[in-house]
Order: C-alpha cells, then sequence, then structure tokens
C-alpha cells in the first residue's frame, strides 16, 4: 500500500495544495480509476473525473488549512474527522471572492485498495459556506 494511506495527508494533502492544477495531479495519483463517490459536491458526476473536478473547484475558490483532528481505520476504510480554516479567495456557485475567512467541520470516508481510494463518502457543515458566502441569511 501507498505510504499515504494511514497519515492525515491522504485526506488533507488534495486541499491542502491550495493550488487546482497541485490537487488534480494529486487526486490522479491516489485515486483508482473506477472509483466512487458516494457525496459529489456542487454538481460533480460521481466519478473520478467529477471528483477532479470538485478538488479543484474547492482549490481555486479557498485558501485552506486543513486539519485532521482524527483518523479511524477499520479493514480497507479510513475515516478522518477535520476542520478546515478557510479564505474565501475564488469565484463559487457564483459569487465572487469576499475574502472572508471561515471555519468549516466534517467528515470524509475512503475506502483504500491496493493503495488507491476506490471510494469517497463526505459530509461537512456547508451551511457555514453557504451563509458566509452571503448565499443564505445568517440566522442572527
Amino acid at each position: 500500500m501507498s505510504r499515504f494511506v494511514d497519515t492525515p495527508g491522504l485526506f488533507a494533502d488534495f486541499y491542502n495544495a491550495n493550488n487546482a492544477s497541485a490537487a488534480a495531479a494529486l487526486v490522479e495519483e491516489r485515486v483508482a480509476a473506477a472509483f466512487i463517490d458516494h457525496a459529489p459536491i456542487f454538481g460533480a458526476l460521481p466519478d473520478k473525473a467529477g471528483f477532479i473536478k470538485a478538488v479543484s473547484v474547492m482549490n481555486q475558490a479557498f485558501r485552506q488549512d486543513y486539519q485532521v483532528e482524527r483518523i479511524v481505520s477499520e479493514g480497507a476504510m479510513r475515516v478522518a474527522i477535520w476542520r478546515s480554516h478557510a479564505t474565501h479567495i475564488g469565484p463559487i456557485l457564483g459569487v465572487a471572492p469576499t475574502g472572508k475567512s471561515i471555519t468549516v467541520t466534517g467528515i470524509t470516508a475512503y475506502e483504500i485498495s491496493d493503495g488507491l481510494i476506490t471510494a469517497h463518502w463526505e459530509q461537512f457543515d456547508a451551511l457555514t459556506i453557504l451563509t458566509a458566502l452571503g448565499i443564505i441569511p445568517s440566522v442572527g
């Protein structure tokens, strides 16, 4: 298996690249051709090409400091509880860069086979992002 499988980099490297091309290259290297995304974001297709696009969009829109707080491993599954401190630096969802800083939390799971990511599940605090960007009004 690849050296990144049981490290925080398995989860963080795609987003801490803070460069769409570098992040896409990491996805290309670490994700299996038959990859299935069980939680595609922003209308991306649930395959490797869609995941590359989603990761690239996030790297273009946000400068991130993505920190893994805990990794749980069982068999082929790796699950991370994470926190990302991000600054909105590029357009996303029709919103021009605001320069706003936000903190988002989430949980991501990857299935690994032969050292490659074969499947992805994720839940994150999208409401925080949408509120910070002014797409959804804040409660307060």
